[in-house]
């Protein structure tokens, strides 16, 4: 779909070509009229005129006009000045004819005609042809003028008013484009903010805009509000939640060493089992919480500054391991992933890592047309088979590894929603675990 400004435009030029060639004919027309139909007409019936009443018919037929009555100009041979009249057969025509003639058109007595033709010099001639009634006889006269000059200086001025036209259409499109452009300014600074908007910078348009978008703004701004408040909410209500299980967690762990319990060891072990996991999910909802709790939702992943951040939470977690944290990191801008995903997809990967690792952590990520991060640790790893079980997609945590699965099943989650992978295998540096994520990724604005 076109642009509105290439529709403006479009609908625009069509207008003003047709208005500027219509007033382009108008205008040549005019001169013409003035120049050959008033001007040039109106003079030549006055020569011929002149003519009639200076013709002398004599009984005998013959007829004559004197010389004095003649301009000079129909006297001069080739002169562009020229005349022709027929009386009763015979013609007489002006010396500047010289030996050439002009072709008459039979015209009746009252009657007249104007008529273009080649003269003696091959020049364009406007021939007035009128009929009269002299002296009981039929009398043609023919006049004719050179416009040779004429018709030049008319082009001449065609192709100049042509080309001021041109110029004032080209000036009059680039203007309604700069009008246009200036019209449709508030709708790109709306798509700038938009944008800061997707990149967390902005929470809602600004809404000193012009009427006509002024409602579309304020309907987007809504739907901004309300779906922060919804993922606000639902954020809210799962931190709410683990908070609200931690108390029942803590009786059952209690009740597990109920001396009742002591004679039923594996029943007792396989609720112990269930309880751990519902701990940890209780666990992994608190920290997401926490995580997003200082943000804005819809903020940008930004790689060095969060993932330094990230690290130093699980430094003072791990305190008393003394893990060694080593961050790599190849990405300036922030990526168009969204920062508490991302927090919550690195944060699960170097929980697990910490809990395996004897000393050291590795994270390195790279961003470019896609966002490649990889967490290793030094620890005992995982052998081939339960890799490819944790590779594979629907394990559940009770069938994978314990201390790998539950936090690697978010991850695989959060991967697939972005249309990502996620491939495991074992640290050449570090000789532990590696876990490498691929995630699509562009620079956010």
């Amino acid at each position: 779909m076109r642009s509105i400004q290439a529709r403006l435009i479009l609908g625009l030029v069509p207008v003003l070509v047709i208005l500027f060639v219509v007033q382009w004919a108008m205008v040549s027309y005019a001169i013409r009229h003035l120049t050959e139909d008033e001007f040039l007409y109106t003079r030549l019936r006055h020569d011929a005129e002149s003519l009639l009443a200076a013709l002398n018919i004599l009984p005998d037929g013959s007829f004559s006009v004197p010389a004095d009555r003649v301009a000079a100009a129909y006297q001069r041979p080739f002169s562009g000045h020229y005349f022709h009249i027929e009386v009763a057969g015979r013609d007489l025509h002006s010396r500047s004819l010289w030996d050439e003639d002009l072709p008459l058109q039979p015209v009746s007595p009252g009657q007249s005609e104007t008529q273009f033709t080649s003269g003696p010099l091959q020049q364009l001639l406007m021939v007035y042809v009128a009929g009269f009634r002299k002296q009981g006889q039929d009398v043609v006269i023919a006049v004719a003028h050179d416009i040779s000059d004429l018709e030049s200086d008319i082009r001449e001025l065609q192709w100049a008013y042509g080309a001021i036209s041109l110029l004032a259409l080209l000036l009059l499109i680039g203007i309604q484009v700069l009008t246009i452009r200036r019209g449709l300014k508030p709708a790109e600074v709306a798509r700038r903010q938009l944008q800061a908007i997707e990149a967390g910078e902005l929470r809602e348009l600004d809404t000193e805009v012009p009427l006509e978008i002024r409602p579309l703004v304020l309907e987007i701004n809504r739907l901004l509000a309300m779906q922060t408040k919804r993922l606000q909410r639902s954020r809210n209500a799962l931190g709410n939640l683990a908070h609200g299980l931690k108390a029942p967690l803590a009786v059952m762990n209690q009740l597990l060493g109920d001396a009742r319990l002591q004679g039923h060891g594996e029943l007792r072990q396989m609720l112990a089992q269930q309880v751990e996991i519902m701990r940890q999910l209780t666990e992994r909802e608190l920290k997401r919480a926490r995580l997003a709790s200082g943000g804005v939702p819809g903020q940008r992943f930004r790689p060095r500054h969060d993932t330094r951040a990230l690290l130093d939470m699980f430094e003072n977690i791990y305190r008393d391991k003394g893990l060694d944290y080593h961050l790599e990191v190849e990405a300036s801008s922030p990526c168009a992933l969204e920062r508490e995903d991302m927090l919550e997809l690195l944060g699960n990967l170097i929980d697990n890592a910490s809990k395996w690792a004897r000393s050291r952590v590795w994270v390195r990520l790279r961003a470019g047309g896609e966002l490649v991060l990889s967490v290793e640790d030094d620890g005992p790893g995982v052998d081939e088979m339960q890799r490819a079980r944790l590779a594979r997609r629907g394990v559940r945590i009770d069938e994978s590894r314990a201390g790998h699965g539950l936090g690697l099943a978010i991850v695989s989650d959060t991967v697939r929603d972005y249309g990502g992978s996620i491939t495991f295998g074992c640290s050449a540096e570090l000789g532990g675990f590696a876990v490498t994520v691929r995630l699509p990724c562009r620079s956010a604005v």
